[in-house]
């Protein structure tokens, strides 16, 4: 049987993800580039896979712009579609 105290600390481990801020809209970014691999690489997981909305927690405007720089680095070879 697991102490309430414990229990209580998981939860404070693990954060919110609905609590997360867009980092693009925190940085006023307005376009993303596809070219850069650096902005990109935070939001793509292991598999190649978009992470969704959820867990990145980036806004529905650049979520859209998200999927669509991932989608064309992967046409032009610049991102592998899986692993």
């Amino acid at each position: 049987m697991a102490s309430p105290s414990r229990s209580s600390q998981k939860q404070q481990q693990r954060g919110d993800p609905r609590l997360k801020k867009c980092a693009f809209c925190e940085s006023g970014t307005a376009h993303i580039d596809y070219k850069d691999y650096g902005v990109l690489k935070p939001f793509i997981d292991y598999f190649g896979n978009i992470r969704s909305r959820y867990y990145s927690g980036v806004c529905l405007r650049h979520q859209k712009k998200l999927r669509e720089a991932v989608e064309r680095a992967r046409f032009l070879g610049m991102l592998a579609y899986r692993k």
